[in-house]
């Protein structure tokens, strides 16, 4: 036999209480004029415990109220295929982080992906609205839809650096510039001055970020640009052995293990003529592959930041916001430095890092491919 769903009604009759009342209880204000004693409130709360009455989430969030839904949206597909678990760290620390904050996450997966990438557009708009807000997650994102996110003051948070006008935009990111130019620090300690940056300058943002504590680390030392493209490995190994660069930063996304393999084909072995810094973990590790030298991207923890984030911008904009218990809170307000969060990410030592063999004279002035 079906078990019977509690209404309000049932809860009213319960507490001996009117439907509004129960509905006051809940969204934990009432109008002007009707005050609603702690005796009441109780009888209320215990009905409601006692029935496990749960208000439809859909219809709450239209009457402005509160779920204690968070949603994650990802541009691109979420659960790992082929080796492939880019996002499998963040979903870890958005989970730890949900637990300890007592808040149900919803997976947004039903926008198609199409050409690599899902839109919010249509039906997304309106699915989000089931959430109290949305984690943004993802490296083909459309600026379209996350201002109009911002014009609609719809709760969010981006998981990675992202820019807009007026520095609106929520995120927790990744601080790629200090920790690229570490790496060049890094590469200077070794003795290596003929350092070069193999990757695509494109427009997203980590490259941005990644070319610009390269540019800022070399020019610091008054040493000349030298980027190398990777679109085609056997062409940048080339490149790389014909002006005689010692040491390579290389993006995870452009294929190291290749690269390196295509090194050693012209007898330049990692790391004894070239060094290689890797800057974020590998995309595609090789199953035996090398142990790589650079810097780790903190995932779990800008998950589990940007869950935290996301939460203090509901309470924030909440009119009521409220304890587990029903009773009326103040939401810790909220500071600029607070809607910006920039994590460092932690060096590795790992084994493509190696003291430089020759002596480089540097000649030349510098030169900017950007």
């Amino acid at each position: 036999m079906p078990r019977h769903r509690f209404t309000q009604a049932d809860v009213a009759a319960m507490a001996g209480v009117s439907q509004s009342t129960v509905s006051f209880v809940l969204n934990g204000s009432a109008p002007a004029g009707v005050r609603i004693s702690e005796e009441t409130r109780s009888r209320v709360l215990d009905a409601i415990r006692i029935t496990g009455y749960s208000a439809n989430p859909v219809a709450k969030r239209l009457a402005g109220g509160r779920n204690q839904i968070l949603g994650v949206f990802t541009y691109e597909a979420t659960f790992p295929h082929g080796g492939r678990d880019f996002y499998g760290a963040f979903l870890v620390g958005i989970e730890h982080a949900a637990e300890k904050l007592g808040v149900d996450m919803l997976l947004f997966t039903s926008a198609r992906v199409v050409d690599g990438r899902r839109q919010l557009a249509r039906d997304g708009w309106q699915r989000l609205g089931i959430a109290d807000g949305c984690l943004l997650l993802g490296q083909h994102e459309d600026r379209g839809e996350l201002q109009h996110l911002l014009d609609t003051n719809y709760p969010f948070v981006f998981i990675g650096k992202r820019v807009s006008e007026g520095r609106k935009l929520p995120y927790v990111g990744a601080d790629y510039i200090t920790a690229t130019s570490r790496q060049v620090e890094r590469m200077l300690a070794a003795g290596h001055t003929r350092i070069g940056y193999a990757g695509p300058q494109s427009a997203d943002q980590p490259t941005l970020d990644r070319v610009e504590g390269y540019r800022n680390a070399m020019r610091a030392h008054g040493l000349p640009l030298r980027f190398v493209d990777v679109h085609d490995v056997t062409g940048a190994a080339e490149e790389i052995a014909e002006r005689r660069l010692t040491a390579i930063l290389v993006a995870p996304e452009n294929y190291p293990e290749e690269l390196a393999d295509e090194l050693l084909a012209r007898g330049l072995n990692v790391p004894q003529d070239v060094s290689m810094l890797l800057l974020g973990q590998p995309l595609h590790p090789r199953h035996g592959g090398r142990n790589w030298s650079g810097f780790a991207i903190p995932r779990e923890e800008m998950g589990a930041r940007a869950l935290v984030l996301l939460s203090r911008i509901v309470d924030q904009e909440s009119p009521t916001p409220r304890s587990p218990d029903g009773r009326m809170q103040n939401a810790p307000a909220l500071d600029d430095d607070d809607f910006h969060q920039m994590l460092d990410c932690p060096d590795v030592d790992g084994e493509t890092l190696a003291v430089a063999t020759t002596s480089d004279n540097e000649e030349g002035t510098i030169r900017d491919h950007a």
